[in-house]
């Protein structure tokens, strides 16, 4: 039995009720083989909605209620590595990155450090803790390429410790619901049956760039086309982004739906799923929309260029650019054919982006770990 402490700084992100890595956590630790793996989940701050979902899936969250920095982390961390017997140390975030290691090292266990996007604004703190602290990191996981680079050149882990090993969904779980629920489901957003659905599911902050969708259903609405844009999610932007509907003058093509648990159901009502991120990992969102056959347009920026091929699975346009952006979701509206095409080839590729096979992947990284121990 190889026992893994999954370490994160926290679960939730400002004004938004679950962040992506928390998705992961309520997909992996019920996926791990419970036979060969004891896997367990502790966050370093107090508990916030995202760890009160998690414990709603039946998943156990030991929280330390600790600052940012809060030096005593790593005396309370090498306290439940001795309590639990854990030999690795599986670590989210800056934070757990920098105490994890530091409390690992003390307690003579492995070390994993996870990284989920690439960071922009890394905090300037963190390079003399990463440059020190590289020597002490067993092995990291980048869920890109880019975010590989990334851990390499920022991090200063080295490229031969890293393994790339994109997200994925549980496929099974992101299926269209029947004509009837869909047609429940329009009703209950009250949108018309020959309107368009375009919609874009995720956290609303500055990463995922839905001024810029909006600015691109502007210029739609003003050419007359009929649609309809979902804002799924809840987030700190949530505001902002309505005050623009309304300077737009399109609060009436505009539906902020705020958080939802039920996105298979709420997405076999979409047409159209856009992602105009400025910077990404890989969004989760991205596996669930190809699995349940949707078109897509996004931005190329990091893994959604890893996984999406222009004019192939997806349409891809420059980020920061709503006119391109408008133009290929027009494109779709225009040639219904193409977007079956696109959606076709995107659920196809989904099948190589099984959660479970993102799951037998980490634990092929444990073993190795415990083989060289």
């Amino acid at each position: 039995m190889i026992k893994v402490l999954h370490v994160a700084d926290k679960f939730g992100v400002r004004g938004s009720s679950v962040h992506g890595v928390s998705r992961l956590f309520s997909w992996w630790l019920p996926r791990f083989d419970a036979g060969r793996y004891d896997v367990r989940l502790v966050g370093l701050r107090k508990p916030d909605e995202a760890c009160e979902s998690l414990q709603r899936h039946g998943i156990e969250v030991r929280s330390l209620n600790k600052g940012k920095f809060d030096v005593s982390t790593v005396s309370a961390l090498v306290g439940i590595i001795k309590q639990s017997g854990a030999q690795i140390l599986h670590l989210h975030g800056y934070g757990s990155s920098n105490f994890g290691r530091v409390a690992a090292r003390a307690a003579g266990v492995k070390t994993i450090v996870h990284e989920h996007f690439v960071d922009p604004a890394m905090p300037a703190y963190q390079t003399p803790f990463d440059y020190a602290l590289a020597r002490w990191t067993d092995r990291g996981i980048a869920v890109s390429a880019s975010v590989k680079a990334f851990m390499v050149r920022r991090r200063f882990i080295p490229a031969e410790r890293v393994d790339v090993i994109f997200n994925g969904a549980p496929l099974d779980e992101f299926q269209p619901v029947n004509g009837e629920a869909a047609a429940v489901e329009r009703r209950r957003w009250q949108i018309p049956q020959d309107t368009t659905v375009v919609a874009s599911i995720g956290r609303l902050d500055e990463q995922k760039g839905n001024r810029y969708l909006l600015e691109a259903a502007a210029q739609l609405v003003r050419r007359g086309r009929r649609l309809t844009v979902l804002i799924v999610g809840d987030g700190p932007l949530m505001d902002a982004l309505k005050t623009q509907c309304r300077q737009l003058q399109i609060e009436r093509e505009v539906i902020f739906t705020g958080y939802q648990t039920d996105i298979p159901r709420i997405q076999s009502i979409v047409d159209i799923q856009v992602f105009p991120s400025l910077w990404e990992g890989t969004p989760l969102t991205l596996f669930e929309a190809m699995a349940m056959q949707r078109s897509v347009v996004a931005t190329p920026v990091d893994g959604l260029g890893e996984v999406l091929r222009h004019g192939e699975n997806a349409f891809l346009v420059p980020p920061r650019d709503p006119d391109r952006l408008a133009a290929a979701i027009e494109a779709l509206l225009l040639n219904p054919r193409e977007a079956e095409r696109l959606a076709a080839q995107a659920l196809r590729d989904s099948r190589g982006f099984d959660i479970q096979r993102t799951v037998e992947s980490i634990q092929r990284i444990y073993d190795g770990l415990m083989e060289t121990a």
